[in-house]
């Protein structure tokens, strides 16, 4: 496996778990439940809603998953099925206080060693790596590239070859159309560094203002995204809920609900076309050459990728490269890349299968478009 990736797994474990707060928390209510007056079930029960909370987000972020190809010697704290366990307790109408600390008590105990060593050996992992770790170097850095991941979730792209060569090829051609969008010198072949199993994880070294562009075209996608899903799986009933059967009102949220679903599309071509024109200010030698339609075919690779559940991200940047429209480090980028892909997935999972399925034949690319 690519050493970066594998870096970028263990700097997730330690933004989640250990600059979040989350370990430090779990000792401070180990010791806060040891004083009697803290054994009673209101307070013990909000520990616990905490902590199921924490747990969620590490789902949503695929924790468990990334842990497994990291480490070796320890089996990843979330492969207990920590949150069952709490539910069992929370649950139970009869249990009595001091059974509930017991029983609490041990969940989190559990809980800390297995921390304890997974972050004991994911440090020693992180010492080793990072030796042999190209980021750093005056090379990668002078040649301006950054690594991107893109990663295949969906059976449809990962169940055959023929189907996942289909996906490798739209996502060259929309890479090549994208650089050619933005820049003016001709772009080099994409650089196919690794494919790791599992779900297909493709590394790709591509040119480091591309591929920084890239990510805000794609967080800019998930947050018109993640404001559908949410409509669509909470918002749209309650609203529609409160019109009491009044046919116009109920059809004008209909409406509403399929502006929505095509932005999705719509906000992604924007943002591309919004780059392409920034970027001829500074560039005007940029082949203006058969725009429209190289916007929209690299807008349909990124908007079919997300919509199927799939992923991308940054590996590597340049930690001392600020974004020239706001005060921030690429490295916040690459966050909000992870934490809008993490909200994505949290609510697409509450979507009704029937929806799921919409919005897959909407924006799976046909052959006859290929």
């Amino acid at each position: 496996m690519n050493i970066e990736s594998l870096l970028n797994k263990a700097n997730l474990f330690e933004h989640l778990v250990i600059d979040s707060g989350f370990k430090r928390d779990m000792t401070d209510y180990f010791s806060s439940t040891q004083q009697s007056q803290n054994q009673n079930l209101v307070y013990m029960k909000d520990l616990s809603e905490k902590i199921k909370k924490y747990l969620i987000n590490f789902e949503n972020n695929s924790l468990d998953n990334e842990l497994s190809y990291l480490l070796k010697d320890t089996t990843p704290f979330t492969s207990e099925d920590i949150i069952s366990e709490l539910n069992e307790i929370d649950f139970n109408t009869e249990i009595e206080a001091s059974e509930y600390y017991q029983k609490f008590h041990q969940i989190l105990n559990k809980l800390i060693n297995h921390i304890s060593a997974n972050e004991s050996e994911i440090i020693s992992l992180q010492e080793l790596l990072k030796k042999y770790s190209n980021v750093d170097d005056e090379e990668f850095v002078d040649e301006g590239n950054a690594l991107i991941s893109i990663i295949f979730k969906d059976l449809q792209t990962t169940g055959t070859i023929k189907e996942f060569t289909k996906s490798l090829n739209k996502w060259n051609r929309a890479l090549i159309l994208y650089y050619t969008l933005l820049k003016s010198d001709s772009p080099e072949e994409i650089e196919l560094v690794e494919i790791q199993n599992g779900s297909i994880d493709v590394i790709c070294n591509v040119d480091l203002n591309i591929s920084l562009d890239l990510t805000k075209v794609i967080i800019t996608g998930l947050k018109v995204y993640g404001a559908y899903l949410l409509y669509k799986s909470k918002t749209a009933k309650e609203i529609i809920a409160s019109y009491m059967g009044n046919k116009k009102l109920i059809a004008s949220e209909k409406e509403r609900e399929k502006l929505m679903f095509s932005n999705i599309y719509d906000v992604i071509k924007d943002k591309i076309s919004e780059q392409h024109k920034e970027n001829l200010k500074i560039d005007k030698k940029i082949n203006k050459e058969g725009v429209d339609k190289k916007i929209e075919e690299v807008t349909k690779v990124i908007t079919e990728h997300i919509i199927k559940g799939n992923e991308v991200k940054l590996l590597t940047y340049d930690t001392n490269k600020k974004d020239s429209d706001k005060d921030e480090s690429t490295e916040d980028l690459a966050d909000k890349l992870r934490e809008n892909t993490s909200v994505v997935k949290e609510r697409y999972n509450l979507l009704e299968n029937a929806d799921k399925q919409l919005l897959i034949e909407t924006y799976t690319i046909k052959d006859e478009d290929e």
